[in-house]
């Protein structure tokens, strides 16, 4: 028996973009797909700007206050944990989540992995 495609297994569709436009043209329709491309580029930007200026904000803020945020990625979990800390002392003064809870997800997810003992 032999195993294959032939030409009469093939069912690609083909069409013609105008056909698929109705009465609007295809240059008609790549300048319409190419504004909304740069509007949307445009729109991006804008909110990289602004979030670059929330972010000087919150700076500014932690440098009155004397202190500063650190977000570090939790090596077992693989999850944010962030923390503010004092500038002078290093100590930390808040962490989300808090240890506590860090150390319960991971108990969680220890026994969890000893009940399946499989990994996805």
């Amino acid at each position: 028996m032999k195993v294959g495609m032939n030409e009469a297994n093939l069912n690609i569709p083909v069409f013609n973009l105008e056909q698929r436009l109705g009465n609007e043209s295809a240059g008609g329709a790549l300048e319409r797909i190419s504004k909304k491309i740069v509007q949307s580029a445009e729109a991006a930007e804008e909110n990289r700007e602004e979030i670059q200026k929330l972010m000087e904000e919150i700076k500014r803020k932690f440098d009155m206050l004397n202190k500063y945020l650190r977000i570090d990625i939790d090596t077992e979990l693989e999850i944010p944990v962030a923390k503010i800390i004092e500038r002078d002392t290093n100590r930390v003064v808040r962490q989300i989540p808090p240890d506590h809870i860090l150390e319960l997800m991971k108990r969680i997810d220890r026994m969890l992995g000893i009940l399946l003992n499989k990994e996805v």
